[in-house]
């Protein structure tokens, strides 16, 4: 088979991609501007178009020619003739139900890469570690659990971010679980929340929260694994739903083109007295800037050794 002949959303898929299905378009779950249909690709944010496994390897991972086709022919993915119907994330009609049977006991993979490479503190990894929020599965990979209600209620779906670098320009492993919840994601509450602040990924969760962490009161963190209207929007809900009385929505996505089209995206759609930016200074997202300026005076794991600051927080019940 020739590079040229293969179906772009096998070869995506095989590397780690994931998609969801929105009518005859497959919209990336990281990249929402992201689109795919048949063999032709569009990034809408970035202003990319073109058509085949080989260009898209070109645009996204960064690959020369030479490099594109020696990596697609040493595959086994579908001609396009054969294409699939269904993506890796659809939305199931099934109930969630999380693949337990994949974690491991031991837990240093991660702990190591969460503290030594992206610089969380290591009293909030342990605190993660001991509510079953986050977990290491088979492969090392970090497992972000979505439970309800802030953190504290039942497992509704995850994702997963790898620990080591494979080549392509995210520099490791993502995906997102299939469930019956897209438009949710890993949250944590810090008290009783009054605002809720968004963001791009569970990493970037973190960071902010290590940075932010002696002003971060009364709000629901939550990733949106990307930059999505719909997540956004259903947090709001849900959290009214919840007798939460929502005062502020708090976007802080990454400094880039995609985050700040989307504020003002979100500016246009919601309340303005609702929404909030806060984008990183000085970096591109909120884990550069961690690792760049280190946390703020008192870090997380001062507060997390008081207790009765610890009940204050309210982290998981």
């Amino acid at each position: 088979m020739k590079a040229r002949d293969i179906d772009l959303l096998s070869y995506l898929e095989a590397k780690g991609e994931t998609f969801v299905k929105e009518g005859k378009y497959y919209r990336h779950t990281e990249h929402d501007s992201l689109l795919i249909k048949g063999n032709m690709y569009a990034w809408n944010s970035r202003n990319e178009t073109g058509y085949g496994a080989i260009s898209f390897a070109r645009m996204y991972y960064g690959m020369s020619f030479p490099q594109a086709v020696l990596d697609i022919n040493k595959g086994d993915y579908k001609e396009l003739s054969q294409s699939h119907e269904q993506p890796s994330v659809s939305p199931s009609k099934e109930p969630f139900r999380y693949p337990k049977e994949l974690e491991v006991k031991d837990q240093s993979r991660i702990k190591d890469y969460l503290i030594k490479e992206r610089k969380i503190d290591s009293r909030l990894v342990d605190w993660l570690l001991q509510k079953d929020l986050i977990a290491q599965d088979k492969r090392n990979n970090v497992v972000f659990k979505w439970r309800e209600h802030g953190g504290k209620g039942k497992v509704i779906g995850a994702d997963r971010q790898g620990t080591a670098s494979i080549s392509n320009k995210r520099g490791s492993f993502k995906q997102v679980l299939p469930n019956d919840n897209p438009h949710t994601g890993f949250s944590i509450d810090v008290g009783r929340p009054n605002k809720i602040h968004f963001f791009e990924s569970p990493i970037d969760l973190l960071s902010y929260w290590s940075i932010q962490e002696t002003q971060l009161q009364n709000t629901r963190l939550i990733s949106m694994n990307g930059l999505k209207p719909k997540t956004v929007a259903q947090s709001y809900i849900e959290a009214r739903k919840e007798g939460l009385g929502i005062q502020e929505m708090v976007l802080a996505v990454d400094n880039d083109q995609g985050g700040k089209e989307f504020i003002d995206k979100m500016n246009q759609i919601v309340n303005a007295d609702l929404i909030k930016a806060d984008i990183p200074k000085g970096a591109k997202d909120w884990n550069e800037q961690l690792k760049k300026n280190g946390k703020s005076i008192q870090p997380v794991a001062s507060r997390l050794r008081n207790k009765q600051t610890e009940q204050e927080l309210s982290m998981n019940g």
